[in-house]
Order: C-alpha cells, then sequence, then structure tokens
C-alpha cells in the first residue's frame, strides 16, 4: 500500500482546517471533516454514527439527538438520557431512551428500559418500551438487523458487561415482540474484561449475513477474561458468533484486523461482492482506523499472515511538530464507523471520534482477491406470511423450530406456522419469523 499526504483546507463553510491534513492510503479519500464536535466534549456525545452525508450523535446530557453535517450542527430530536445510538439496515434511528434509569450503568433490576425510535425520515418519533433486558453497563449499541418499523421486523443484540448473556430484541412494526425476544446465557459475559476498556463492547447484525460480530474489549488486561483466553493489546476482539445445533450463539471464530486498537467500533460492508471490516486501529485511545478484506481464523493471536487483509489504513492525525493531535482526548474510547456503500468500487465511509471530529471518507476497492476471504452467503433466507424462502443457490437446506424439531428438508418454499424458525442452508444457520 502506498500512503499518500492530502494539503489544502477543505473550502466548505463551517469546516474546520486541520494543521496538518490526515494521512492515508491511496484508496482512500477525505472528502470532509468537522471539528466542531468538540464542544461535546468525550463524554456528553459517546456515540454517533454517519449516513447520508450527516451525523446523528447522541447527547445524553440535553437528552438530545443532535444532527451535524459539514457545515456543523443543523437541528436535534429529543430522545433520552441513554448514551446509546444506531441504527438498522432501513435507516431507522434507535436510541436508547433509558427514562428511568441511568446514562449507561443499568437497566431496570426488573429487566424493563426504554428505547427512542426515530424514523429514516425523521418524521415519526416514539418511545418503546422494553422487557428481556439484561443487567450490566452497556455504553454503545451496535448495527441492528432488519427493520424496525416493519412487519419482517428487526434485531437488536446487547449485553451486560458484566452480565454473562446476550440479549436478542426482536420488533415488529415499531413495538418489541416480547414473544420472540430471547436471553442468551454464558458462563461470562462475550463482552467482559478486566482493564480500561471494559465499556467499549458492542454487537452488530446485518441482513446481509448470518452471524453476529461481536466486539469484545482488548487493553491492560488483568486476567482473562473469558475461559482458557488472556487478552493482550495486540490481538483480534471481533468475533464471528454463528446459531450453533443447540440455537445458541456461540463463537465461530474471530475476524482477522490487523492493528487494530482497544478502541470501539467496526462495520462490516460489502463492494463489489467482496466483503471488508473497518475497525479502529493503531495506538490506542487515537483516531486512525483501517480496512481489511472481511476474514476469519480459529486464534485471536496476531500473525504475520493478518497483514495479507489489510487493504487500507487512516492514520492518526498529527501536529506538524509530528506530536499526535488527539492524544489523550478520548477518554471513552470511542471511534465509531458506519458505511454507505455509492457504487460497485466505492463507498462512503463515516467516522465519528467523540472530542476530536466527524468525518466523511471516500473508499476505492482495490482490484483483486484475497485467498480464504468469507465472502456473503451465495443463499438468502426470508420469513413471509405464512412460509419461509430460500432464493439463490443451496446444496442443502434444513428447517427447524425453536424445540429443536426439524420441519422441512431440502425445500426452498416452506409453507409453516407463524412463529421463529431456524433455518441452516450449506451449514449457515440464520433465524427468521414467519408471520
Amino acid at each position: 500500500m502506498k500512503k499518500s499526504l492530502l494539503f489544502g483546507a477543505v473550502a466548505l463553510a463551517g469546516t474546520f482546517a486541520l494543521s496538518a491534513q490526515p494521512a492515508m492510503d491511496d484508496c482512500l479519500e477525505l472528502v470532509w471533516m468537522n471539528e466542531g464536535v468538540q464542544s461535546l466534549g468525550t463524554n456528553v456525545g459517546r456515540q454517533g454514527f454517519g449516513r447520508d452525508g450527516k451525523f446523528y450523535i447522541q447527547n445524553h446530557t440535553t437528552q438530545k439527538l443532535e444532527i451535524w453535517d459539514n457545515t456543523g450542527k443543523t437541528d436535534e430530536i429529543n430522545t433520552g438520557k441513554g448514551t446509546n445510538v444506531s441504527f438498522d439496515d432501513a435507516g431507522n434511528i434507535i436510541v436508547r431512551a433509558a427514562t428511568s434509569v441511568a446514562s449507561f450503568d443499568i437497566h431496570n433490576s426488573d429487566g424493563t428500559d426504554q428505547l427512542t425510535f426515530i424514523s429514516s425520515d425523521l418524521s415519526d418519533v416514539k418511545t418503546v418500551e422494553v422487557s428481556k433486558q439484561s443487567t450490566g453497563r452497556h455504553d454503545f449499541y451496535g448495527h441492528t438487523r432488519g427493520d424496525i418499523f416493519s412487519e419482517d421486523g428487526a434485531f437488536l443484540y446487547t449485553a451486560g458487561i458484566w452480565n454473562p448473556s446476550i440479549v436478542e430484541t426482536y420488533f415488529v412494526n415499531g413495538e418489541q415482540d416480547v414473544e420472540n425476544s430471547y436471553i442468551y446465557d454464558y458462563y461470562i459475559s462475550p463482552l467482559s474484561i478486566d482493564g480500561n476498556f471494559t465499556t467499549t463492547g458492542l454487537i452488530s447484525a446485518w441482513e446481509d449475513y448470518d452471524f453476529i460480530a461481536i466486539l469484545s474489549p482488548l487493553g491492560n488486561t488483568t486476567g482473562q477474561s473469558k475461559p482458557g483466553v488472556v487478552r493482550t493489546t495486540d490481538c483480534n476482539s471481533i468475533e464471528k458468533f454463528v446459531l450453533d445445533e443447540d440455537m445458541n450463539w456461540s463463537r465461530d471464530s474471530y475476524f482477522i484486523t490487523p492493528r487494530h486498537n482497544g478502541c470501539t467500533g467496526f462495520y462490516i460492508f460489502t463492494v463489489g461482492g467482496q466483503d471488508y471490516i473497518v475497525y479502529s486501529s493503531g495506538d490506542n485511545f487515537l483516531d486512525g482506523f483501517s480496512i481489511a478484506k472481511l476474514a476469519t481464523k480459529d486464534t485471536y493471536e496476531v500473525e504475520d499472515s493478518d497483514m495479507d487483509y489489510l487493504v487500507a489504513t487512516k492514520y492518526s492525525e498529527s501536529n506538524l511538530d509530528g506530536t499526535y493531535k488527539y492524544d489523550g482526548a478520548n477518554g471513552i474510547y470511542g471511534n465509531h464507523f458506519s458505511v454507505d456503500v455509492i457504487s460497485d468500487t466505492e463507498a462512503y465511509i463515516y467516522q465519528y471520534m467523540p472530542g476530536a471530529y466527524i468525518a466523511q471518507f471516500k473508499f476505492t476497492a482495490p482490484a483483486g482477491g484475497v485467498e480464504g476471504v468469507d465472502a456473503a452467503p451465495a443463499a438468502k433466507v426470508y420469513g413471509g406470511d405464512g412460509k419461509i424462502i430460500v432464493s439463490g443457490d443451496a446444496e442443502s437446506i434444513e428447517v427447524y423450530n425453536v424445540g429443536g424439531v426439524l420441519v422441512s428438508e431440502n425445500d426452498a418454499n416452506v409453507e409453516c406456522a407463524p412463529g421463529m424458525y431456524l433455518v441452516k442452508v450449506d451449514g449457515n444457520v440464520t433465524k427468521v419469523v414467519v408471520k
């Protein structure tokens, strides 16, 4: 990879010029950067994301979702005092309102909480009561799979830092489907770890992928975060979880993320048939990030071969004297990413680093591939009205109900009663809901 320096200020009103322009690899280009979000500090606006040229940052002090673009803050929406904010595959926004509990500490002792849903066009704002929630601190939301306002619904995955569980909350037509929401129990929390980065974990899921991706924090460990696993400051800590034959989410492998650091934030996307992952990289607490071709391996340990998957890096901002521009600014270890795919070769990368900046980058996918890189499943699984549909090429299809009973085998169009089902296609398991 060739590193290039971009010179000259971005000539947009309200966009703050840097003392030294970002250093990044050739397939990345800065569109704009705005340092105005520094007024929020690192604690007030802990999480945000970009979409369609704008950023949405949850201000848990004012209890409003702030909307920013290259010119600065443009609007705000009443939400709640939670710190968590994310969006689903349809672009709808999910904010942890936390109207009756602390901003980030715990859900209610009875397992209830409140969320604010905002439609993708910002026209519909509602507070939703939820149950079957896990206690334990959880500062950040990952990406939500599906459409929270649709009949097909959406899955939000959460977990308390010190509570040994994963919570799968299912929403249909803007309300929780309590019957089809689940808590998966574990020996120890998939997000748990000792050290500085205890609050940085998150869980993401997307419609186009049959797994959930879990960022388990790393750095300054004092012991074992999981049985038999000792975390260090240098390891692959984003884990691929799949549904096993016991209908539990279980660790399958570790995503290869060269130079990964302990800050939160990652996003998985596809450009031109190739899957990628963008994630925080370089020295801890700083604003660097990298993009790698999506691949997994059995161990979290870093190996020389990991670098084969690295595609591009945006390096941490530096002052003209060579010192790091944002050294010490990121006390809550946030570094959040989202992606808009705009063509078969290009995507916009959105970055929000609390206390530093919001920025939009253009990523141009390089030609060529890497042997062994995971691709998106060839077949897609859909839950419809009274049926399950499997489209695309599939050598084997197995449909199970939630009790583990085989309902159908090798049938791409299965008529079945309403409810939750597990569909195993060529070894990949997907959870679907039939209306």
